[in-house]
């Protein structure tokens, strides 16, 4: 099964979605965490570990793209977790070589507030019911559902334009110069 129908599975029926991905992908998603963590979390922890990156997946679902690598989202996701838990085991020695960290430093925060700022801007030029939508479900984090019922619209409708929305937000931003990053936000 390719990473297109997975996505699209996930997106039209949420739990039998993530099932198919659990099945695709989870034994892939626990080698990404044990080659990150090299023998330095539990088998508990390491289990833990895979429920938070499927459910990570879960939560941002309809936020995926068929046209992107789910199996990279998964290994992204799986290695910042990896690499979170290792500072909260305050582990002695480094992070795995290989492994960006994570945290952003002073330019690339500024950078974000300014890619963020302009695109909160863009949004409020969106037109209606575009511009509620992203409001409601991207920024004060309504469930679509909700929103969809006040909207009086489908929810496969939604994801449409939502999906259509984020497009058009990521070319408006090139085309400025400024750039969304499509690191995953678990």
């Amino acid at each position: 099964m390719d990473d297109r129908t997975l996505i699209e599975g996930l997106q039209a029926d949420g739990r039998t979605g993530l099932s198919r991905a659990m099945e695709v992908y989870a034994g892939y998603t626990a080698a990404v965490l044990g080659n990150t963590l090299k023998g330095r979390a539990s088998r508990e922890d390491l289990e833990e570990l895979l429920s938070d990156v499927f459910l990570s997946l879960w939560r941002h679902r309809l936020e995926l793209e068929t046209d992107r690598s789910l199996r990279s989202w998964l290994a992204a996701v799986a290695r910042n977790r990896a690499v979170d838990y290792l500072r909260r085991k305050k582990e002695s020695g480094p992070v795995p070589e290989g492994l960006p960290d994570p945290a952003p430093g002073p330019e690339e925060q500024a950078e974000r507030r300014e890619t963020a700022a302009r695109l909160r801007a863009l949004v409020e030029e969106m037109e209606e019911p575009d511009r509620t939508l992203f409001l409601r479900y991207y920024y004060q984090e309504e469930p679509l559902d909700l929103v969809c019922r006040d909207l009086k619209m489908h929810p496969s409708t939604a994801r449409s334009r939502l999906c259509r929305g984020r497009r058009k937000l990521r070319e408006q931003l090139d085309q400025e110069g400024g750039m969304i990053h499509a690191q995953p936000h678990p």
